[in-house]
């Protein structure tokens, strides 16, 4: 009897073993939205516009210090920053626009933009942090900017 129950008992265990399918056809292709033309046609370029930092803040606590930095846009890739010319990136990051800017007088500042501050020309402390190469700075930058 000992042996009827035993030979039940792997039976069951063993038919409970779930088979893995075999995938029919080609592996389904992946699109990522950076990889979507349509999200590409999208973004909205900086390009002749003039932007100014009116505050940053260094960490995350306080009141911004005023601050009259111009930002002009010439091409898709370079700036002026108050006259001196360096590069920038704009680009979709599924949750906004990640806006990376080169020769700030803090550093190569990265940080997300969104929609309604690019249409409506108007940012308000929004973190940005340090990603100059070389660098371990892991201090928060907050800027406040208006299009002007």
């Amino acid at each position: 009897m000992k042996i009827l129950i035993y030979i039940l008992l792997m039976l069951g265990v063993t038919s409970c073993i779930k088979e893995n399918p075999q995938p029919s056809g080609p592996p389904p292709v992946i699109t990522y939205p950076h990889n979507n033309d349509t999200i590409q046609d999208s973004i909205p370029t900086l390009v002749g516009q003039t932007w100014v930092i009116t505050g940053v803040r260094i960490g995350g606590i306080g009141n911004p210090n005023p601050n009259n930095d111009t930002l002009k846009f010439i091409t898709n890739t370079t700036y002026k920053f108050n006259g001196y010319t360096s590069n920038y990136s704009l680009y979709y990051t599924g949750g906004g626009f990640n806006l990376s800017m080169n020769g700030t007088p803090w550093g190569y500042l990265s940080g997300t933009i969104y929609q309604y501050n690019l249409v409506s020309g108007d940012i308000q402390g929004l973190k940005f942090i340090d990603i100059t190469p070389g660098t371990s700075n892991q201090t928060n930058y907050y800027l406040w900017m208006k299009k002007v």
